[in-house]
């Protein structure tokens, strides 16, 4: 769980930037169970104590320090430097911190990581076991050689150089470049504006050493940086050690002050048009300027709650627009955002459908000017309000929940700006007495963040094409102005008092019980043939997660249904339940904490969904409307449809698609059922058929299961299930699902291709099956190939060749349609790399069936018993192994004889595997290049 404010308050991040502020104080109270302070050298520490997960810590190195202190010929070289601090420390030189951790289990990419932004550098250590004194003193070694101990050695710089650069050409994507036009203008040619983080391509390629060390030695230092430390172990003897090591770090005289650059306000509006050939959909993005908090007190927090409702009641009007299939705009949200330390921002967000630019503006500021001239309603500001102290209610239930991760990154932000970071009591405490009192006016007040239009800027950008008439900064204002003097009518809130369900219900009866075996849970059938598993934990005093499937899914379907019912359960969704349309059910919702979804896949149509222990009933009523009542509203599903084909629009730009269509064809030998997103599959959409299709595979109880596991009060939710499960109908069926016979094509098949590109960038995809038995042993297996693979083209595709930013090797083993497992292996390079790293893989697959590593492979295991440890703590843990127990009728292991058949792996037998998986194997290789001009 997040710090609650920030899942209240909306930012979203629309460039490039940090969320905090130079030199920003607050008033109040840090959390008391923190060990914070200063060393004498200037350095910061947290130390806190926390049981989530058991027996682990997280250790996070935060540097004050960014891509925005770089000078012009260090462009891109604070990321390089973070890069370096895996390549050699002091006192682990070489690759020894990566395989020293990986040996204890802890893996890199996952527990082992770092992010460079402009204003900060980041590291981190996560699920770190703490029961091993060594290992938490190694640890700290490592933070402790990251603030003044990388090596830099000139052959590991040159060797970085070439993995960088495809770094950069891996991110250069039309959104990458898109900002690269908009920040000039948005930042206001500042220096925020000339750093993004990656840097100048011929920095990167070309910088002399001196440039990157001199950087390190003037920003990497004591004063600048903050070690926190969260995890269960004992406080007091972990703060002793954080003193003692990191106090011995000297702080170099006549250091440089850390500056901080300002974003000046403009004096007139300003405009930016970014257009990219490879962008997929128009958006326009008004944002307005504002000077960012320089004290974080109560005041600022309950700023940040009006701020909070205010964004969320006018985007919950938006929303209502946008179910209307006239509406031009398929996407409508305010919001706010840090632009950088000195700068913070309120904006207005808009996606137009294409040609409809400014018919969607008008649209949009057309309900702005309502809430101006009227204001918000009073029954508005009580639904956000119940919802509000609701989640608050719901954060308290869960503080035993909040991960040190979480935790880490909540004291990594109060180091960088000042950010609150009080106990969870505190906060609650706070959010419970401020609410009540925030009034309309106030809400309304907020009004004042859209009021410096001088200060603001005009952010369009899209597909670069003749035909779409982008509006100039001219016909907006006057568009504006039209809207303004325009005759608007208050806004009328609707809401319906009908029960969410008014059916009259009675409890019904359990007619069996048994055991699952392997766990505690209980398996009841009631008296309609439903089947209910039952699983009560305390892992998480406030929530209850719950899955149902049954077997057929899309396979029962005929080819010209296939389109429909893929949009099926999305249209069941967007049209509410029972009385209620979309709208009158969220608001018939206000202050509970329950979802239910239902999907359609290949081989079972499903539900999943939560709840809080309070909340269990509505989630009960909710699926019983999904399948007793659901809702199919025409006019929404058009709203649905227009937002479709508008995507579609820019589709065939879209190099990312091209890519996973081909992909998908390749992998489906072109079968009829293999679907592709296009006008075809658009026009084949019939929303008659969506509805058939709900209603048939939506039905009868007794050929569901029906999971819950979470804080389950048996005798209070237990007549609950049989009341609202044991209503459901039923007709006795028992469905199957049906092979349709979709598989790769036997032997070798390629497809090489090329796409117009900004970028020149070359992707391959392998992918290798073989058919094999479905079972505990078998998904293991293939695990630990794909994981030995990866590592494999780390070293050599990454490191040695410097050939990709990385290479992604995925396992997958299929129960249905028949029992097989496969490999993917996808990367990017140069063009002119392609053919011979495509050499490599195979040749690494190859090497894995002779010689396994054996420090590789007991890095995997380790890794394996520890991932499982924290696992076994996890609600969700427990529900995917109970339904795949259930569903592919096998047993469910425990975590002895798991640990055992993880202590039993073998190169021997991982050989004796990849010999089996790699002998004649199906595999499909696409490779898209460059088109060469």
């Amino acid at each position: 769980m997040k710090k609650f404010l920030s899942l209240l308050v909306m930012s979203v991040i629309l460039f490039s930037g940090n969320f905090s502020q130079a030199q920003n104080t607050t008033t109040i109270p840090l959390n008391p169970s923190v060990k914070h302070g200063k060393l004498s050298n200037g350095m910061t520490y947290y130390v806190m104590h926390n049981e989530e997960p058991k027996d682990r810590a997280s250790l996070y190195f935060v540097q004050n320090v960014g891509a925005i202190l770089e000078e012009d010929a260090q462009n891109g070289l604070a990321h390089f430097l973070e890069h370096m601090a895996f390549n050699g420390l002091k006192n682990f030189p070489g690759k020894n911190m990566l395989n020293y951790l990986e040996k204890n289990g802890i893996k890199f990419g996952r527990d082992i990581n770092a992010y460079t932004a402009q204003d900060e550098t980041v590291y981190n250590i996560s699920n770190l076991p703490t029961g091993n004194d060594n290992l938490m003193d190694s640890a700290l070694l490592v933070l402790h050689d990251w603030s003044g101990g990388l090596l830099l050695e000139a052959d590991e710089i040159e060797s970085e150089r070439g993995v960088i650069h495809e770094e950069w050409r891996t991110r250069r994507n039309a959104r990458f470049r898109i900002n690269s036009q908009t920040s000039p203008v948005m930042y206001n040619h500042s220096q925020y504006a000339k750093r993004d983080v990656i840097g100048d391509l011929n920095v990167i390629d070309n910088f002399e050493h001196k440039q990157l060390r001199d950087y390190y030695h003037k920003w990497y230092r004591p004063d600048n940086q903050a070690v926190v430390v969260v995890g269960d172990f004992d406080v007091e003897k972990i703060e002793a050690k954080v003193k003692a090591l990191f106090s011995k770090i000297p702080m170099p005289k006549n250091a440089a002050e850390r500056v901080y650059y300002q974003v000046e306000d403009s004096k007139e509006p300003q405009y930016v048009l970014a257009k990219d050939k490879e962008a997929k959909s128009v958006s326009i993005n008004w944002i307005f300027r504002k000077p960012a908090y320089t004290t974080r007190d109560e005041n600022y927090m309950r700023e940040s709650l009006v701020q909070g409702m205010f964004n969320t009641m006018l985007n919950n009007r938006l929303k209502e627009l946008m179910q209307n299939p006239e509406c031009p705009a398929v996407g409508m949200q305010v919001g706010n955002f840090g632009m950088c330390r000195t700068k913070e921002a309120n904006y207005i967000g808009i996606s137009p459908k294409e040609n409809k630019e400014i018919e969607a503006f008008e649209t949009f500021m057309t309900e702005f000017a309502r809430v101006q001239r009227f204001g918000f309603t009073e029954s508005e500001l009580e639904r956000v309000k119940t919802s509000f102290l609701r989640s608050y209610e719901s954060y308290l239930q869960g503080k035993d929940k909040i991960s040190n991760e979480d935790w880490a990154k909540t004291f990594q932000k109060h180091y960088l700006s000042a950010n609150p970071a009080p106990s969870v009591e505190w906060e609650v405490e706070f959010g419970q007495k401020t609410i009540p009192s925030i009034t309309l006016m106030e809400v309304n007040s907020m009004l004042k963040n859209y009021g410096n239009v001088n200060n603001s800027v005009f952010a369009l950008s899209g597909p670069d094409k003749e035909e779409i008439k982008y509006p100039t900064k001219e016909e907006l204002f006057a568009s504006l102005k039209k809207v303004m003097t325009s005759n608007i009518e208050a806004y009328a809130d609707e809401t319906g008092d009908a029960p969410l369900v008014a059916d009259e219900l009675t409890d019904k009866k359990f007619v069996s019980e048994s055991v699952v075996k392997g766990t505690d849970a209980k398996l009841y059938t009631l008296e309609n043939g439903a089947k209910v598993v039952v699983l009560p934990t305390d892992y998480s005093k406030d929530e209850i997660l719950f899955n149902a499937y049954s077997f057929g899914g899309s396979s029962l379907l005929e080819r010209e249904d296939l389109e429909s019912g893929d949009v099926a359960t999305m249209l069941a969704q967007i049209s509410g339940v029972g009385e209620f349309n979309a709208i009158q059910l969220r608001k018939k919702l206000t202050g509970k904490i329950a979802s239910v979804s239902p999907s359609l896949g290949s081989y079972t149509e499903a539900f999943s969904g939560s709840a809080s222990p309070k909340d269990f009933e509505t989630m009960l009523q909710l699926l019983y409307q999904y399948f007793e009542h659901p809702r199919f509203d025409e006019n929404v599903f058009q709203a649905q449809m227009g937002a479709i084909k508008n995507n579609l629009q820019n589709a065939k730009a879209d190099n990312g698609k091209a890519l996973k269509d081909t992909i998908g064809q390749m992998l489906a030998n072109h079968h009829e059922r293999a679907l592709m997103f296009n006008d075809e599959f658009v026009s084949n959409i019939d929303f008659a058929k969506a509805k058939k299709i709900y209603l048939d595979r939506f039905k009868d109880a007794s050929d569901f299961t029906f999971l819950f596991v979470g804080n389950i009060d048996e005798e209070k939710h237990l007549p609950l299930i049989r009341k609202y499960i044991g209503s459901i109908s039923s007709e006795s069926r028992k469905e199957k699902w049906v092979d349709r016979k979709v598989r790769m094509a036997e032997g070798k098949s390629q497809n090489i291709f090329e796409r117009e590109m900004q970028v020149p960038k070359s992707t391959v995809y392998l992918s290798l099956n073989n058919e094999m038995d479905y079972n505990l042993e078998t998904r293991m297996y293939a695990r630990v190939v794909a994981e030995l693979l990866s590592k494999r083209y780390m070293e050599t595709i990454r490191e040695q060749e410097g050939g990709t930013y990385g290479v992604s090797v995925r396992p997958s083993i299929s129960k249905r349609p028949y029992e097989n497992v496969g490999i993917s292996i996808n990367f990017d390079c140069a063009p002119e790399k392609q053919e011979r790293l495509r050499g490599l893989v195979y040749q690494e697959i190859d090497a894995i069936v002779k010689t396994i590593n054996e420090t590789d492979l007991e890095e995997i295991k380790k890794n394996y018993i520890k991932n499982r440890a924290e696992a076994e703590k996890e609600n969700s843990f427990w529900l995917s192994v109970i339904q795949g127990s259930l569903m592919n009728n096998e047993p469910i292991t425990n975590t002895e004889d798991y640990n055992n058949l993880v202590k039993s792996i073998s190169p021997k037998k991982v050989k004796e595997f990849a010999k089996k998986l790699f002998k004649k194997y199906d595999s499909v290789e696409v490779v898209m290049n460059p088109k060469k001009s």
